[in-house]
């Protein structure tokens, strides 16, 4: 539920809103006892933008707000159970998948002179070139930019005609903001593929597609994050792509 509200109130949300409400996700228990000063000191920012942001929720303030989170969003454990976290994982990427019309997707892809596609790590790298594949098979070619410096070189020859695949976990695009500031002032179309709770990359993107990940726990120090999502949105975007070619 607290996921699905802010993807209701995505395009309100400013990149300060989405660090708010991540920190609120990933800090559950101590949310739900904070003041809203002790919320706005946590998150180094303003009650007034605290306030502000659940204002664009759609609640009158904190106080309903907090409520909210107390008796619904938060309550809303994933299942425990590994295996059912992967069904989850998949049940929900097919769910997002169908509420997205696609058809302008497939067709800016179907016209594309060219295909260009940028990840941000390795699980996402790993998908990227499944899409390579995928697309290979079907006639057309996908540029595979391998590091920023190749995405920098790559950014004298894309052009309005092209189409850029942007695939991400958690859509921080801090490393790349330039480069798609660029490709927004030459016009050029481009496709976010991003884990849904995090969407800054959906926002400054043409067209986006969501997939959900949900944490395996912490193992060695690190958490283990599960790319089952993304390859099964890899997979539906291909097959989406095969039906509209199959149906035009």
């Amino acid at each position: 539920m607290f996921q699905a509200l802010i993807h209701t109130y995505a395009d309100d949300l400013t990149d300060n809103d989405y660090y708010i409400l991540d920190y609120i996700e990933r800090h559950p228990n101590d949310t739900q006892k904070m003041t809203i000063v002790a919320l706005s000191d946590a998150c180094m920012t303003s009650k007034s933008t605290i306030l502000r942001l659940t204002q664009k929720l759609g609640f009158s303030g904190y106080s309903e707000f907090k409520y909210f989170l107390k008796e619904h969003a938060l309550k809303e454990d994933h299942p425990s159970d590994l295996f059912e976290l992967s069904r989850y994982d998949i049940d929900y990427t097919i769910q997002l998948f169908e509420e997205i019309d696609k058809r302008a997707i497939y067709e800016l892809i179907d016209q594309a002179q060219s295909l260009y596609g940028f990840a941000t790590g390795f699980g996402q790298e790993n998908a990227l070139r499944e899409l390579k594949r995928y697309f290979f098979a079907s006639g057309k070619h996908l540029y595979h930019l391998p590091a920023l410096t190749e995405f920098q070189m790559a950014l004298k020859e894309i052009t309005t005609d092209d189409l850029v695949i942007l695939i991400s976990l958690s859509g921080d695009v801090h490393p790349i903001l330039n480069h798609l500031k660029r490709l927004k002032a030459k016009g050029i179309p481009t496709l976010s593929i991003t884990s849904f709770k995090n969407n800054h990359l959906a926002e400054h993107s043409t067209y986006h597609l969501y997939y959900q990940s949900t944490d395996l726990g912490t193992y060695n120090d690190h958490t283990q994050k599960s790319f089952i999502g993304l390859q099964v949105l890899i997979d539906l975007l291909f097959r989406g792509f095969l039906d509209y070619k199959k149906n035009s």
